[in-house]
């Protein structure tokens, strides 16, 4: 039953964001009720990983999912952190941030301003990306289609507390870059290039890449000691994946701090944010493409790399075109 209502809050939620990006279909609707369907979109997608998490608790192995991950005699810990310990739960979660996000945003002003909206729909547009990735290919709902008594259990190498935690956290730092990424494109779109957008900016950027930094950390002496492989920089493929967007996060950061006046700055700022969203994704194609091998990619079918690339293109392919059209070149656009 759990997996019944997980994944029809799924779909639910998939088709309020729909409605939130077309403007055809919510252009009889207020700002207001935009943003209350925004965050009815993030409550429904939420309660549908606490479904896969309850499954995982309670030992449902009627889901394919649970039954292939998890065990009935497994410590608590490892019961939940089995939710997100395979592909399906993990880009379940990536998901359930991405809407997450967005709803904090959402009470960061006290208007409805049309920026704030347009952040949102970009937020919405990226949801409905990775939540039609699920519905279509990696679905966590899975029913078994025989009677099973107990599952095949997490993976053994998994089974550490600091790999427990090391995924929320990681996720946290690449999925909040999209919000950075969002910001900038709404502030392209918008020609709107006051202290406010800097602000804002600079806040998400510094919250993604802590979180990120102490996912990174996490992971690596997991590497370390878990492996065994030599040292701190000789860790496993997929925690080198992270340093990815960690460097570029951390380019973004420093130029935030530095940023003043400079035209050419802020360009690059609008740049960064787009390459540090991009870069997490392009590194989730990576480990679940079976480019990289790892005790903890997710390889298991290539259709599924493809279908991430694809929203690789996609998204790196919009921010870009819109970086190169409405790139500020003077300080009159600037509004300094």
């Amino acid at each position: 039953m759990s997996s019944l209502i997980g994944f029809s809050s799924l779909v639910l939620s998939t088709f309020i964001s729909v409605i939130i990006i077309f403007p055809y279909l919510n252009s009889y609707f207020s700002k207001g009720i935009i943003i209350i369907a925004y965050r009815t979109s993030t409550f429904l997608i939420s309660f549908s990983f606490l479904c896969l998490i309850f499954a995982y608790v309670t030992s449902d192995f009627s889901n394919f999912n649970v039954f292939q991950n998890s065990h009935s005699n497994k410590p608590l810990i490892y019961k939940i952190s089995g939710a997100w310990g395979n592909h399906e739960g993990s880009i379940l979660l990536w998901t359930s941030l991405i809407s997450i996000f967005g709803f904090i945003y959402s009470f960061s002003n006290k208007n409805n301003s049309e920026f704030k909206i347009t952040v949102l729909k970009i937020q919405s547009t990226l949801f409905v990306l990775f939540s039609s990735f699920i519905i279509f290919t990696s679905n966590p709902f899975l029913i078994n289609s025989i009677l099973v008594t107990e599952g095949l259990g997490l993976n053994p190498i998994l089974q550490d507390p600091s790999l427990a935690i090391h995924p929320p956290l990681l996720y946290l730092g690449f999925v909040g870059f999209s919000l950075v990424f969002s910001l900038s494109i709404t502030t392209l779109i918008k020609q709107d290039f006051t202290q406010n957008w800097i602000i804002e900016t600079k806040k998400w950027a510094i919250v993604s890449w802590v979180f990120l930094t102490a996912g990174i950390t996490l992971g690596s002496y997991w590497a370390y000691y878990e492996l065994g492989w030599g040292g701190w920089w000789f860790w496993d493929p997929v925690e080198n994946i992270s340093l990815m967007p960690w460097i570029t996060g951390l380019a973004l950061v420093h130029s935030l701090l530095m940023l003043r006046e400079e035209n050419a700055i802020k360009k690059w700022v609008i740049f960064l944010s787009i390459l540090c969203f991009s870069l997490s994704i392009f590194g989730t194609f990576l480990v679940r493409s079976g480019v990289l091998t790892s005790v903890h990619s997710f390889a298991s079918d290539a259709s599924r790399g493809l279908f991430i690339l694809l929203i690789f293109f996609l998204t790196t392919g919009f921010g870009l075109v819109v970086f190169l059209i409405k790139s500020p070149t003077t300080k009159r656009e600037l509004n300094i």
